[in-house]
């Protein structure tokens, strides 16, 4: 019988780290900006838009909460913003509903915007799920159960 151990808890990201995580989230966001772009070059500038907007918000209402965020450190270095400037207080603790909602808001917002484009090419559909899903999975298996930001919705981490 094979028992699997608990990893350790992550206190520091590197930037491989970095680098793995925005590659996995490169497929779905290329494949998302190929179908909306076959379709609409005005629709890719406001998918653009909302990518590029949902960034301050999740840095504002989400990870301002977190422990890699509230280093005393001037840039960020997790899997998800590496070398971005704090710009916002540090705001350790739980999040508030406000901030819970916005923290899903923001993201379901990127994914949803393209389905639209992307179910009228069913292959570019199916790769836009299946890289979501496996992005999702790679993040909950591998980094939720060595989060040492216990107060996400999405923690994992066994109490130590």
């Amino acid at each position: 019988m094979m028992i699997e151990k608990q990893p350790g808890l992550k206190f520091r990201y590197s930037f491989p780290d970095f680098l793995y995580y925005s590659a996995m989230l490169a497929i779905p966001v290329v494949t998302a900006l190929t179908a909306v772009l076959d379709r609409s070059g005005t629709a890719v500038l406001v998918y653009l838009l909302v990518l590029l907007g949902s960034v301050p918000v999740m840095l504002r209402f989400f990870c301002t909460h977190c422990p890699h965020y509230c280093r005393e450190e001037n840039t960020l270095k997790c899997i998800f913003f590496w070398g971005l400037p704090k710009f916002f207080r540090q705001r350790p603790g739980p999040l508030g509903v406000m901030e819970k909602s916005l923290s899903i808001a923001a993201p379901a917002l990127v994914i949803l915007f393209p389905v639209y484009w992307l179910v009228q090419t069913p292959g570019l559909f199916i790769i836009y799920l299946l890289s979501l899903f496996i992005f999702g999975a790679s993040v909950r298996k591998n980094e939720c159960p060595r989060c040492i930001y216990t107060d996400c919705p999405a923690n994992r981490a066994q109490q130590q």
